[in-house]
């Protein structure tokens, strides 16, 4: 179930905003206050606007041994907005989501998509007011501000939405 969750989260952004991507987080740069968000492969060729997407074969495929392709995208500097779709304790669906910046400076080397994400509330308080809404690892990524339509979205579904940062 939390794949097909995760599929609605990109379909969704996909449809608002034209990119929709497959993300989790990958950790925290507590120097520059960013958290680095990405994934491979899974992508949405259309959220690739800085340049075309890379397809290559690797030795450690995502961090792990044993090898395989994978596609990077190459998202744009500037507004993001990331979509969890969770279920509460009586498995109701439930939307999270947040807005943030995706800046340019370093990124992982493992060949993955990756965002460098700044979120006004900062990273370390992203990371927890994020883990307390109890989303799923995986989740969707799209460029610009698409809160106010996940808000829209969330309503003619009657789903609740908690949002986390704008």
């Amino acid at each position: 179930m939390a794949l097909h969750k995760v599929a609605m989260a990109m379909s969704i952004l996909k449809t608002i905003s034209g990119t929709g991507q497959l993300a989790e987080m990958y950790t925290l740069d507590f120097n520059d206050d960013i958290a680095i968000i990405g994934h491979s492969g899974s992508g949405d060729y259309d959220i690739s606007q800085a340049k075309k997407p890379t397809m290559k074969i690797v030795d450690i495929f995502h961090g792990k041994t044993g090898g395989g392709y994978l596609t990077q995208f190459y998202p744009p500097t500037g507004p993001i907005t990331y979509l969890a779709i969770t279920q509460d304790m009586d498995g109701h669906f439930k939307f999270i989501a947040a807005e943030g910046v995706n800046e340019e400076g370093k990124i992982l080397g493992n060949g993955d998509t990756n965002m460098r994400t700044h979120f006004t509330c900062g990273a370390r308080d992203f990371v927890t007011k994020w883990s307390e809404c109890g989303p799923t690892h995986h989740f969707g990524a799209a460029v610009g501000r698409q809160i106010y339509v996940i808000e829209k979205v969330a309503k003619i579904l009657n789903v609740p939405l908690e949002i986390v940062t704008r």
